[in-house]
């Protein structure tokens, strides 16, 4: 739950920044016409004179857990879902406020400018038939998804002027370097290779071939390791102490570039390291770490930006949201609830409602007295 909370933020903000096609897919359907409301069943939320679709939602929705690996996926529960389902509500919210600030700052898009990018659109699918499939598919027409990818352009440049405002000085560069100095140093590193094999005697085999300069240190890792930097000769790029278990990194940082070690054995098996190359520790200065810090700085202030934009947009607009994906955590409980109800009641005697009293008049106390004996 915690890795989730702490990766949705930045990456719901990357949904504002990147402008998504199918996120904003079916924007411009939903506005109220003559001042008349829209049906609230129908929609997922509504800003000023735009409502968000089920649909709309969902496609964002299915665009952001695309993000994650099965895994990741599977091992949330329900709370974690009904949050993140919650957030891209909110973001979509945040969105439809950014396109509308933008048209009210009279942001205009070329033609050309949706052309290129609609070519991009384009440019990802296998031709032009499987483009136009996808439309279909999705039920869009080229028309519509050029008003998409204006209106993502719109956000775009609404966007870069506040970022535009953004001002770096030097003496807020140095601050930030002698506050955090420690981030600058560079610990000790080694850029190492292994062999990885499961048994000593594969080990000493390659061992002796290494020794009789039969086969280079690189082939024989593409051959015989069994760790996946074997797609890479063998090479674990470089290591800091504590980054690797104890016997591994005590004989990596023992070694001289283009040094062999002896077997190594750990937890993984038997291990051959080369050593090709050693960083020393270094503290950057505040020159070589100017640039870095800067850009730190630039978005840190970048999010800022756009967090007080958006905050101040909300509060100066009428958001209804209709659905509110906790409840669904609320259903879920009360069926679970009636469930272990359901399997109490099946312990205890069966309850039969006579016919002349259909009302069970006098049930309670007869259920009364039964619980008394």
């Amino acid at each position: 739950m915690q890795f989730i909370r702490k990766n949705v933020k930045p990456i719901l903000l990357i949904i504002v920044a990147a402008f998504v096609v199918s996120i904003f897919y079916g924007l411009g359907q939903y506005r109220s016409s003559g001042g008349s409301q829209q049906n609230p069943g129908a929609l997922i939320a509504q800003v000023n004179d735009t409502g968000i679709s089920y649909q709309q939602w969902q496609s964002a929705f299915t665009n952001f857990i695309s993000r994650y690996d099965n895994q990741t996926l599977s091992n949330m529960n329900e709370e974690t879902l009904a949050y993140i389902k919650n957030s891209i509500t909110e973001q979509l919210i945040n969105s439809i406020l950014l396109y509308q600030h933008a048209q009210n700052e009279n942001i205009m898009i070329s033609d050309s400018d949706i052309s290129n990018e609609l070519e991009v659109v384009k440019s990802t699918f296998d031709s032009e038939e499987s483009f136009n499939q996808a439309l279909k598919r999705n039920n869009i027409t080229v028309n519509q998804l050029k008003d998409d990818i204006n209106m993502q352009l719109m956000i775009g440049k609404a966007v870069e002027q506040e970022y535009d405002k953004i001002e770096i000085t030097e003496e807020e560069i140095l601050q930030y370097y002698e506050e955090n100095k420690e981030f600058f140093f560079q610990p000790e590193q080694r850029k190492v290779s292994h062999i990885l094999v499961e048994s000593l005697e594969e080990a000493e085999n390659i061992q002796n071939q290494l020794n009789d300069k039969m086969v280079d240190f690189e082939k024989l890792a593409t051959d015989n390791s069994i760790c996946p930097s074997a797609e890479q000769g063998g090479d674990l790029g470089y290591i800091s102490r504590g980054q690797t278990v104890q016997p591994f990194e005590d004989a990596a940082f023992s070694l001289e570039p283009g040094e062999i070690s002896d077997i190594v054995e750990t937890e993984f098996g038997f291990h051959i390291i080369k050593s090709e190359e050693i960083l020393e520790e270094h503290q950057s200065d505040f020159e070589e770490s100017r640039e870095e810090i800067e850009n730190i700085l630039k978005t840190q202030k970048q999010n800022s930006a756009i967090n007080e934009l958006v905050t101040q947009l909300r509060e100066d607009s009428e958001i209804e949201i209709y659905y509110d994906f906790t409840s669904e955590l609320e259903e879920s409980a009360q069926a679970e609830s009636q469930e272990v109800l359901s399997e109490d009641d099946g312990d205890n005697e069966q309850i039969t409602i006579d016919e002349n009293n259909p009302e069970g008049e006098g049930l309670e106390e007869s259920i009364t007295e039964t619980d008394e004996e």
